[in-house]
Formats: C-alpha cells, sequence, structure tokens
C-alpha cells in the first residue's frame, strides 16, 4: 500500500481524474485528490489552460505545494498533464517523497534542481505522438530523466491523445489507459 498526492489536469477534477483515485484505491492504495481549482472544471484544454493563464503558472504550483502540506512527507507525487508541474516539483524538493508518477506530461529536471533526488523512484507515461507530450518537449525531458536517473521508467503508447487517461473525457483511450493503470499499480505496489 502506498498513499498518494493525485494532481487533476487543465481540466479540473473530473469524474474521471476522480475514478482513476478510486480505481488505485481499489488496489488499496490511500490516494489524495486535491483541487488546484477550486472546484471549477472546463469542458476543454483551451479553457482550462485560460483559466490556468488567468490564475498564473506559479499559483498551481503554490496551490499543490499548500496542499501538499496537509500531508504526511512520505507519499508517491502523481499528476496528470498539467498536474505533473506540482507532483514533480514535489517529488524533487520535499524530502522524504517515496516517488513519482508523471502522467502526459513532463519537465526538465533543472525546473525544480540540479538533479532527480536519489531513491526516489519515478514513472512517465504518455502518447507517442501526443502533440502536447512529444511535440512540446515533455518526451524529451522524460528521456532524460530516465537517462540519468537509475530507478526511472518510460512508458510509450502508440497514439496521438493528450489526457487519454481520464475516462470523462472525449480524449479517452481505454486501452492504453488500461495499461497505464496496470504498471501504477504495479510501481506503487514496490513503494515501501
Amino acid at each position: 500500500m502506498a498513499e498518494v498526492v493525485l494532481f487533476h489536469h487543465v481540466q479540473g477534477l473530473t469524474e474521471g481524474v476522480r475514478t482513476l483515485a478510486e480505481t488505485l484505491r481499489g488496489a488499496g492504495n490511500v490516494v489524495h485528490v486535491p483541487d488546484l481549482f477550486e472546484g471549477r472544471t472546463f469542458a476543454t484544454l483551451d479553457e482550462g489552460m485560460e483559466h490556468v493563464q488567468e490564475l498564473g503558472f506559479g499559483t498551481v504550483l503554490e496551490r499543490g505545494r499548500a496542499a501538499a502540506d496537509g500531508f504526511d512527507p512520505a507519499v508517491v507525487y502523481a499528476g496528470i498533464s498539467l498536474g505533473v508541474l506540482p507532483a514533480q516539483m514535489l517529488a524533487q524538493t520535499r524530502a522524504g517523497a517515496k516517488g513519482a508518477v508523471l502522467l502526459e506530461a513532463c519537465v526538465p529536471v533543472s525546473e525544480f534542481g540540479e538533479a532527480w533526488p536519489d531513491a526516489v523512484p519515478v514513472q512517465v507515461h504518455g502518447m507517442d505522438a501526443d502533440p502536447s507530450f512529444a511535440g512540446e518537449g515533455d518526451l524529451d525531458a522524460a528521456r532524460e530523466l530516465v537517462g540519468s536517473t537509475p530507478d526511472a521508467e518510460l512508458f510509450l503508447y502508440p497514439g496521438d491523445r493528450h489526457l487519454f487517461t481520464d475516462p470523462s473525457l472525449p480524449s479517452y483511450e481505454p486501452e492504453a489507459a488500461a495499461l497505464v493503470t496496470e504498471r501504477v499499480i504495479r510501481f506503487l505496489d514496490g513503494i515501501r
């Protein structure tokens, strides 16, 4: 059993994010899903990004940090797309982190430190032709992370969908999402 803090994507804390959290709970994990948008959800990526631009990425990160302050530091930080920002920041900077799961995004390690911390395993998952993941540098950042970190894994799935892990969105890809979930549960089972 692992304790997980799961940060939602740019469309907010959707039913699909809640479903993923429930699936991870069903596998015996404790999963917290902070709402970085204070109850707001958005019908499209563009609407969600507009909201994030109004808030500022710094505010998103600060809300993530504040949410994590309410939990034991010995957790796995997970994020979907935008949620990867606070998850990766906390995994890299908060002492005691047990691991990180980065879904559909990854930023260069240099954003939050000089190197990925020792003893913090990490998984990155994304679609190989997703314009946001493969086309905006996230895949390159993920490959660099895996190349420089002994306990890091990158899983690529065929396709071009972004937010393919959220069953409440039209971009959902059931087969790939099921494989992501299976691999994440196995990863969490290995966390001590």
